[in-house]
């Protein structure tokens, strides 16, 4: 449960995630960073902004593989978590409700297998299926 929480929750504030530096919006008209988000008092901002984020964090490799896909409401983590490793292959998945994990949380190993399949209730866990 900790590497996941650490995983996601440290993923977004770094600011090693090579690609473009411009805020981009999809067509959902979802705001999209790629730069860095800083976080005060465990709510997520861009920088120099004093609104918490809504909207959808993406980092990236200096390779150009993707590295992070977080979603934020207000804020904070909201929505579908994904990792990938530098060789392009996905570690993690998880959902997140108001900050805290809900639901299922996946971890595959960097071949590709799967390594934990976890339950997740109002952020503690509460079950496995491995």
């Amino acid at each position: 449960m900790k590497k996941i929480l650490i995983l996601l929750i440290l993923t977004f504030a770094l600011t090693g995630c090579d690609g473009s530096e411009e805020n981009t919006a999809s067509a959902e008209s979802t705001e999209r960073v790629t730069v860095h988000i800083e976080k005060r008092n465990g709510i997520a901002y861009v920088p120099n902004e004093d609104k918490p984020f809504t909207g959808v964090f993406e980092g990236y490799y200096r390779n150009g593989y993707k590295k992070a896909e977080i979603h934020f409401k207000d804020g904070k983590q909201n929505g579908t978590a994904k990792m990938w490793y530098e060789n392009g292959q996905q570690s993690n998945e998880a959902m997140f409700y108001d900050g805290k994990l809900e639901g299922l949380a996946t971890e595959w190993r960097k071949d590709g297998s799967k390594n934990k399949d976890r339950i997740f209730r109002d952020g503690k866990l509460t079950g496995s299926l491995d």
